[in-house]
């Protein structure tokens, strides 16, 4: 038995606890999971052959009930024989309505079912990201995974030593980057929550949105670095479109202010409603000005541009992974586009976790922009802070 199982095992010894989401009938046992996402469901994992596998894709377990709950979830009840689950961890993956995750370990013994509270799962980030690392891939996403592990925890602690090094107290995260917090803080019970989810599409668009935000904030980490820049603000600053600068900071290089913006919103949405023919990319991943800026309305970014604030510098982050449309060549070529003319930023470069298709490497310079890949390299990324350093130095 391994270390993991052991201690898992451990959080079985409480006295007397069930789940009536687990019930023996006879010779079989019958199960619900309450499906849709990590809001106000419940999903039943049994750990069987080294993996943790979702009852639905046992051998042998059969869907004997469907029920739509509300208009994003339903409950499927499965009948599989006890025999199959007999003695084999079982975890019960609960999460509330506001998200907040539950979980338990279960064991089938002596025909009775028994579920124990495991606080290590929901407070060893590290234990927890063995537990996810070993829930069985559907699919696509095992290419993720993997990625995610290599590549996350490192990511998010290079981040944070940035944040600490410019002097702010950490980062701050509201509306749609809340959810970020998690994988910034907790990659580890971040990537649980992702494979608990139960279909390869679920897992794939959640795995792509974390992995492709840990990259973006970690060449905001290298501008940073680049700058030798000082945090202004007491905390980093993570809301997406809201125009609230993520940073403003002080080069000791320069001597000089910028702000720093994550994925703001140049023009108001509603414009591509009223106006078909409005530029579709209106949101660029970083932007950085010279000053100091603060309060820009949503939307609104243009202004700064229309009072004669030219960017210094704007960088378009992408992962080379291929699973989405905005990874796309044609889709790169017309995004950096409309910003280079919505924009008209001094300096505009495109950063890649992986290689880039030479066509559209370029393509891309054609356009006077800077070509950044395989960005986890040393050399690539000392390139990339001598780019910045360039930008910050030399009086254009």
């Amino acid at each position: 038995m391994s270390r993991l199982q052991s201690k898992l095992h451990e959080c079985t010894k409480c006295k007397d606890s069930a789940t009536s989401l687990i019930r023996i009938v006879n010779s079989e046992v019958e199960i619900d999971q309450l499906i849709g996402g990590t809001r106000g469901t419940d999903y039943i994992f049994v750990y069987d052959g080294g993996s943790f596998i979702n009852v639905r894709y046992l051998n042998g377990c059969r869907v004997i009930a469907r029920e739509q709950w509300g208009r994003k979830r339903y409950k499927e009840t499965y009948r599989i024989s006890r025999d199959t689950l007999d003695g084999k961890l079982i975890l019960h993956i609960s999460y509330s309505n506001k998200g907040y995750l539950l979980s338990r370990v279960c064991i089938i013994e002596n025909n009775v079912v028994k579920c124990c509270d495991c606080p290590p799962i929901e407070r060893d980030d590290e234990f927890i990201m063995q537990i996810a690392s070993l829930f069985k891939p559907l699919g696509k996403e095992a290419e993720l995974l993997k990625l995610y592990l290599d590549l996350v925890p490192r990511l998010s602690r290079e981040i944070l030593d940035t944040v600490e090094r410019s002097g702010a107290r950490g980062i701050s995260f509201a509306g749609k980057a809340e959810r970020f917090k998690e994988t910034m803080y907790s990659p580890g019970l971040s990537l649980f929550t992702t494979m608990s989810l139960i279909t390869e599409g679920g897992r794939v668009k959640s795995l792509l949105v974390k992995i492709s935000h840990i990259v973006e904030l970690a060449i905001i980490a290298r501008i940073v670095k680049a700058m030798d820049g000082v945090s202004l603000k007491d905390k980093w600053w993570i809301e997406f479109v809201w125009n609230t600068p993520l940073t403003i900071l002080k080069s000791k290089i320069t001597g000089k202010e910028y702000s720093i913006f994550y994925q703001p919103s140049v023009l108001p949405p509603i414009i591509k409603t009223i106006e078909p023919s409005a530029p579709a990319h209106m949101i660029p991943d970083v932007v950085v000005f010279e000053g100091k800026f603060e309060n820009i309305e949503p939307g609104r970014l243009h202004k700064l541009l229309e009072s004669g604030n030219r960017p210094l510098l704007a960088v378009e982050v992408k992962t080379g992974l291929k699973f989405v449309k905005w990874e796309q060549s044609d889709y790169i070529i017309n995004q950096v586009k409309t910003y280079k003319e919505l924009l008209n930023p001094k300096n505009f470069a495109l950063v890649s976790l992986r290689g880039i298709d030479p066509l559209l490497k370029a393509n891309l310079k054609s356009l006077g922009i800077a070509v950044f890949e395989n960005i986890t390299d040393e050399n690539v990324q000392k390139e990339f802070e001598n780019y910045v350093l360039k930008a910050i130095t030399v009086i254009s």
